[in-house]
């Protein structure tokens, strides 16, 4: 009993507040960077085909994770150096992008995604904009 007391008084919250100073020196290193307005954003990825509502719906998202106003995305910025995500994390959010465009995986999904290595937001804006144009094929 007594140890169980010691993980809800001492483990838990030293762990809630390690986490927290983490979550804050992340979230301060990714204020720093200045990518480009929106409406930049959007117009770099005008060549390919994307209808707006994708590259705007890409910016959003990302924007959206810095709690700074100041924080802004590029379409050349990297997930792994940039972003400080991994595979899983990409595979998540392009999930999560589609259900917010009202995309649905088509068949070939798994088999492309395999082959498709995504770097970059703009990589992102084009793996959305394939996966419309197959929607339903």
């Amino acid at each position: 009993m007594n140890y169980a007391m010691n993980a809800v008084f001492v483990v838990v919250p030293v762990s809630v507040a390690v986490i927290a100073v983490i979550a804050f020196f992340g979230q301060r290193r990714m204020a720093k960077h200045r990518g480009v307005p929106r409406e930049e954003f959007i117009a770099a990825s005008a060549d390919s085909g994307a209808p707006v509502e994708i590259p705007a719906t890409v910016y959003d998202y990302y924007k959206g994770q810095v709690f700074s106003k100041e924080y802004s995305v590029a379409p050349d910025d990297d997930y792994e150096s940039r972003l400080s995500k991994g595979d899983e994390d990409i595979d998540d959010d392009a999930t999560f992008l589609m259900k917010t465009l009202g995309l649905k995986k088509p068949p070939s999904f798994s088999a492309a995604r395999a082959e498709t290595r995504i770097k970059t937001l703009r990589d992102m804006v084009h793996w959305l904009n394939w996966i419309r144009q197959n929607q339903g094929v």
